[in-house]
């Protein structure tokens, strides 16, 4: 099931032991600030969770598969969220995939 908005600031209020009202301002001064940074073309790393970045997309020609009829799609910017290393680490071993883990064999 999703986390939205309101359960993500009660799961903060709860860890951090603030009030609902507190963690609503932490929550979306956060989401904010991350927001800020990628319109600015900058990048958010998270040491440990993952990289918010902006990825320009180039400008493409798609078919519409049931018309079959060519699609001109402009250039764009676009959100990319890469997982660190942890956060991959920490999924993978709640659900039972250690071997997800395991080091890379060297050449």
């Amino acid at each position: 099931m999703p986390v939205g908005r309101q359960d993500l600031i009660k799961r903060v209020a709860t860890k951090t032991n603030k009030s609902v009202k507190e963690s609503t301002v932490f929550v979306n001064g956060t989401l904010e600030a991350i927001l800020e940074a990628l319109k600015e073309g900058d990048a958010v790393r998270l040491v440990g969770f993952g990289v918010f970045s902006v990825k320009d997309t180039a400008a493409s020609v798609r078919v519409n598969p049931q018309t079959r009829e060519k699609i001109n799609v402009p250039a764009r910017k676009r959100v990319k969220f890469t997982p660190g290393k942890d956060l991959n680490d920490a999924v993978a071993a709640h659900h039972g995939h250690a071997a997800a883990a395991k080091p890379k064999a060297k050449k």
